[in-house]
């Protein structure tokens, strides 16, 4: 028969996050989508061994799926659906506990906070429907998992490659509304991104 050799994807490792913004930066395949798929719960796949917590406290994967929001490469959402009706889906189906109001909101100051206030009532769009742009996709998948995380003491945001395609432009309004959310100042003349065209 044949033999399945075990690869390892990640080496035994420690570590431990501060409240604030952290980057993870590593070579292509070193493992980086691996490891925040893991910390948000959601690998399945082979062979996990170790412990995550949150505040101090171990979490399942379970737990850390309803305290860690989790914005993937891709931006997976409903091309037929406005903005503003998405993320009201989402308050209602991942913040049931909260009154309507509440929600609303919620739903409100968040897209204030991602500067998507103006684009509440344009659809989504998909391949065959225009719609909004890629950073515009990028700031709705952001804000889906902010409302996720909405009022947990132990709240995490993870994003894989939240920049990734984005222009400048694009890219500077994400990293302002991150450092706004978490009280950190954003440099003056900082260059958030270059043009895709432009790297190297």
């Amino acid at each position: 028969g044949t033999s399945h050799r075990r690869k390892r994807i990640l080496e035994p490792n420690s570590h431990r996050l501060c409240p604030g913004l952290s980057c993870l930066i590593g070579p292509s395949g070193a493992g980086k989508s691996s490891l925040l798929g893991i910390l948000a719960g959601r690998k399945s796949r082979g062979r996990l061994r170790g412990t995550v917590a949150l505040g101090g406290v171990r979490a399942s994967s379970a737990e850390r799926r309803l305290q860690v929001g989790y914005v993937t490469q891709d931006d997976v959402l409903p091309g037929t659906s406005t903005v503003a009706e998405h993320l009201h889906f989402h308050a209602r189906v991942r913040l049931p506990w909260l009154p309507q109001e509440q929600r609303a909101a919620v739903v409100a100051s968040t897209l204030t906070a991602l500067s998507l206030t103006r684009k509440a009532s344009s659809l989504i769009g998909d391949a065959h429907m225009r719609g909004l742009s890629g950073g515009e996709r990028r700031r709705v998948s952001v804000a889906v998992e902010l409302i996720a995380i909405h009022g947990s003491p132990r709240g995490v945001l993870l994003m894989d490659e939240p920049l990734s395609g984005l222009d400048s432009t694009n890219a500077r309004l994400v990293v302002a509304a991150l450092c706004d959310l978490v009280g950190v100042a954003l440099p003056a003349n900082d260059a958030a991104a270059p043009p895709p065209a432009a790297r190297p």
